[in-house]
């Protein structure tokens, strides 16, 4: 049975947007790939029933990205 897998980007201020749905497993690594050739933000798949997390891309630049953030802008 092909399950249903919304496509969620997390954002900079570590809020997360759905982007869509894909239904089955096939589809899923081209969207994500084709939405990750298109921002530089952590993407990843997953079945809202389950919280099953299958596939992400992007996650090393996102959390480099919010480690650089995070230590240029320490108070002083």
């Amino acid at each position: 049975m092909d399950r249903d897998y919304d496509i969620f980007e997390r954002l900079p201020d570590a809020s997360v947007h759905c982007l869509i749905r894909v239904h089955g497993t096939l589809h899923v690594r081209t969207v994500l790939e084709e939405r990750g050739k298109r921002t530089a933000n952590e993407c990843f798949a997953m079945n809202i029933r389950t919280r099953e997390v299958i596939a992400r891309v992007n996650e090393k630049v996102a959390r480099r990205a919010l480690l650089i953030k995070h230590v240029t802008h320490r108070p002083l």
